[in-house]
């Protein structure tokens, strides 16, 4: 799902960012403390993501060899899109620094009946059997946010933190016979950007944008995109409503006792959502 391209730009962004954020937190004093964009020391936001395209192949091996290269929507008749409740939230410290957290979880099944022999891990599932499916995706996102530039109108932040991502994969005849299960949790540290602007005092447009990739000898090997744009407007001092757009792709390699094998899972859709801010 990731190409060499794509990774190197990523890298290159972040370094650029990094080194942006070093250079303008050098020249920006505290008095800008006194006048700021996004001053509320609390937010909570309660949404709804709408998975409108999902594209996800995944393998699971068995302790022999190797298992079947499997597109989840077209060989296994996957759901391709769910809508699905979302949360976020964060702490501001003070004008410079604030922890934020997310949380969602998608729930997709399948079912198909076979036209040529499927093997997945140790069960092997013959032409012309229905097999049933299902994959359960939670996240959850901790992550720390320093806001280098901080003006009346506009923040601009870098930020690092941990996804911890969970897997579970279900496979199984119409009988019950024949039964497959694979699960993982990868924690997965990011960076990223993010970028706020104030168009209004009531309506403003936000941008987040983080990566990483790592490999652990050889038993991990995993890259993460999200890309998200949202805008939202107060109704009141205390809420707002919103709605963005959002880009999630992760690529997994595992090889431990509970699942060999891999995964490569990409969501888009949007977000519609209430936020509380204090």
């Amino acid at each position: 799902m990731f190409d060499i391209c794509e990774k190197k730009t990523v890298l290159v962004l972040l370094f650029m960012i990094t080194a942006s954020a070093l250079t303008v937190s050098s020249k920006t004093s505290a008095d800008d403390a006194a006048v700021y964009a996004f001053p509320d020391k609390w937010m909570f936001r309660l949404g709804a993501y709408v998975v409108d395209g999902a594209d996800t192949q995944i393998s699971v091996n068995s302790d022999v060899g190797l298992g079947t290269s499997i597109d989840y929507e077209r060989d296994l008749g996957g759901e391709d899109g769910e809508t699905i409740p979302r949360i976020d939230a964060y702490y501001r410290f003070n004008y410079r620094h604030r922890i934020d957290f997310t949380a969602f979880s998608v729930s997709r099944k399948g079912e198909r009946t076979l036209a040529l022999d499927l093997n997945i891990g140790d069960e092997n599932f013959t032409a012309s059997e229905t097999i049933s499916s299902e994959i359960n995706y939670t996240l959850y996102k901790l992550g720390y946010n320093y806001s280098f530039y901080h003006s009346p109108k506009v923040e601009l932040s870098i930020s690092a933190g941990l996804n911890l991502t969970d897997y579970e994969l279900k496979f199984s005849d119409s009988t019950g016979a024949k039964f497959e299960t694979a699960d993982v949790s990868v924690p997965l540290p990011t960076f990223g950007l993010r970028m706020g602007y104030a168009i209004t005092p009531k309506w403003s447009v936000r941008y987040v944008s983080e990566a990483f990739f790592i490999e652990i000898d050889d038993a991990l090997k995993g890259a993460l995109l999200n890309y998200e744009l949202s805008t939202e407007y107060k109704l009141f001092k205390h809420f707002a409503l919103g709605v963005g757009l959002a880009r999630q792709a992760l690529d997994v390699d595992v090889n431990d006792d509970n699942w060999r094998g891999s995964i490569s899972d990409g969501y888009r859709g949007y977000n519609v959502f209430g936020t509380l801010y204090f």
